[in-house]
């Protein structure tokens, strides 16, 4: 009798632990489901997004996944040039630029995808030197003669972010050029790398995106006490203006960029999603507060109370 009441207790258990392990392994699967299950507000996803605009991006993301709790957004900071290289190649089909797609790139999509494309801010581009540089004005039209290897009144030493970097390609499409000169115009991976580089050479003059000024990453805002941005010559009315937000926005502050995102998923999934609130309201709100202009300004809400009616 005793015999059989172990055997039948351990027959017990055993099925008691094989019934939780199948419970287990069956609510892990309901939970693997629901983590790759992709609409436009839950699912993975990677997003390249270019250097010198990584930081807004970054900061609508962070509220997005916050607000989204079964999305997750991976964001790859990359160089132009290789954002493009992935979007043509089918190795990435979500991508944030500081510009669109002209009718040639368009055109390699025909018959595959239709890309979705979503203006949601403008930025500047703007050119910062050591404190102790004796300019406070720069004239864009010199820079590019500069870039151009023209003779000017004042040669100018200029450092760019990256070799491959969205700024790079504006500034050879503005000098109407496809290669910089070998002298006076110099190449550093990082925007940091700018900034640390400019900060110790006095005739230095960086070109980088606004955006990192704005929000800077705790490395970098410890330089940013040594160095000065540059307000830029308007060749259409010849004032100078400071890259501010009323400055871009009013379209004064001569080099400005919009900034997109790119989804080339060909679906409603979280590519979609992401686009939709980086362009909605609460991005919007997000990007005002930065210092860069939304593409659509927010209303601003006035609470009046009773006393103030009175």
């Amino acid at each position: 009798m005793m015999t059989n009441f172990y055997s039948l207790a351990k027959k017990s258990v055993f099925l008691l632990v094989l019934g939780l392990s199948l419970s287990q392994c069956k609510k892990n699967q309901i939970d693997t489901v629901v983590d790759v299950a992709e609409t436009p507000v839950s699912g993975s996803i990677s997003m390249l997004v270019e250097e010198s605009v990584f930081p807004i991006v970054e900061d609508v993301n962070r509220v997005f996944e916050s607000e989204y709790e079964k999305a997750t957004v991976s964001l790859v900071k990359k160089s132009e040039a290789e954002i493009l290289n992935a979007i043509f190649d089918g190795t990435s089909q979500i991508a944030v630029l500081p510009r669109t797609l002209d009718a040639e790139e368009l055109a390699r999509f025909d018959g595959k995808v239709k890309p979705r494309i979503t203006h949601f801010a403008s930025d500047a581009v703007v050119f910062v030197t050591n404190k102790s540089h004796n300019d406070s004005l720069i004239d864009y039209q010199e820079a590019l003669k500069t870039l151009q290897d023209k003779k000017t009144d004042k040669k100018l030493m200029l450092v760019f972010d990256n070799a491959n970097s969205s700024v790079v390609r504006q500034f050879k499409a503005e000098a109407g050029i496809t290669d910089f000169p070998k002298e006076n115009v110099y190449f550093l991976p990082t925007t940091q790398e700018v900034i640390e580089y400019v900060e110790k050479n006095n005739n230095a003059v960086g070109v980088i995106g606004l955006d990192w000024l704005l929000q800077p990453t705790p490395e970098l805002k410890q330089h940013l006490d040594q160095v000065k941005v540059l307000s830029v010559k308007n060749p259409k009315d010849g004032k100078y203006y400071k890259p501010s937000q009323n400055n871009i926005a009013e379209g004064t502050y001569p080099i400005i960029r919009k900034l997109y995102v790119l989804d080339f998923q060909g679906k409603s999934g979280l590519g979609t999603g992401f686009a939709s609130y980086i362009a909605g309201y609460k991005g919007q709100r997000i990007i005002l507060k930065s210092g860069l202009v939304p593409f659509k300004v927010p209303p601003r809400e006035i609470i009046v109370s009773d006393k103030e009616l009175k």
